[in-house]
């Protein structure tokens, strides 16, 4: 516990600046882009209309906040072979703080567009009322789930690709970047390939256990959101948790082999 403890420190106290910076810069960002837009679009200020551009907006930063704050967090640390080598941690402990603590963040993150959106629908578009308390916290559930879990693949497919990058960049001087694209492409591939197997499409439609009966649609402005009827599986469960350790899995030993080189 200790360890963690102070990983977790060290990770805060090296990115927070970084964190307090970029939400100054989101906040402006948003609330300048939204009322640019409005007037654009309205020709005055429109709340509905700002908020549903706000809430487009902060969805897609706060996806895009794991990602960015682990690869700065490794961006900071990646030229420090003490860091790796003389750690009394292992490198998936190391790695594993990183991206733990660039979840919990982006989790946090997450919250805002996620009560936001379960405010105004409360107050403008009568959703408790219409599908009642319990099934109005489920969509928000929905939602949030969504977002964080689309940014964690995200974060772990960024880092899969930054170590792959490094690794063929201590190999080779020029060019890494052309060699990556190659290496990029041919990942694609092979996914698409994975994809479109009769192997996959029988393992991720094993065990259905849930089922959501009703399909319910918010609108905030030009932001749309929409829980459809959906059948969950265990086995999509099952493969989709197995790709994300196999990315860290495979990052961390693949960055451990860099660093001894």
């Amino acid at each position: 516990m200790k360890t963690w403890k102070g990983l977790w420190k060290k990770e805060w106290q090296m990115m927070r600046g970084w964190l307090s910076a970029t939400t100054v810069i989101a906040i402006l960002l948003i609330i300048v882009s939204s009322s640019a837009l409005s007037f654009l679009v309205e020709g005055k200020l429109v709340v509905s209309f700002m908020l549903g551009i706000s809430l487009m907006m902060m969805t897609l930063i706060v996806v895009c906040v794991p990602v960015s704050l682990l690869l700065n967090s490794l961006w900071i640390e990646w030229n420090r072979p003490d860091v790796w080598l003389h750690s009394p941690q292992t490198i998936y402990q190391l790695f594993g703080c990183k991206t733990v603590f660039a979840s919990v963040i982006g989790f946090v993150s997450m919250i805002v567009p996620g009560v936001t959106l379960a405010l105004y629908a409360s107050i403008f578009d009568a959703s408790i009322t219409e599908v009642g308390v319990a099934k109005f916290i489920g969509m928000m559930y929905t939602f949030i789930s969504s977002v964080f879990l689309g940014a964690v693949g995200l974060m772990l497919i960024g880092l899969f690709l930054a170590v792959v990058y490094r690794v063929i960049k201590s190999y080779v001087r020029r060019g890494a970047f052309f060699i990556w694209l190659i290496v990029l492409f041919i990942l694609m591939w092979l996914f698409q390939t994975a994809l479109e197997s009769k192997l996959y499409q029988k393992i991720v439609h094993l065990g259905q256990f849930s089922t959501y009966t009703d399909s319910r649609n918010i609108s905030v402005g030009n932001f749309y959101f929409a829980q459809s009827t959906m059948a969950l599986y265990a086995g999509q469960i099952f493969v989709v948790v197995g790709f994300l350790a196999f990315l860290f899995v495979s990052s961390a030993w693949l960055f451990e082999k860099k660093v001894r080189l």
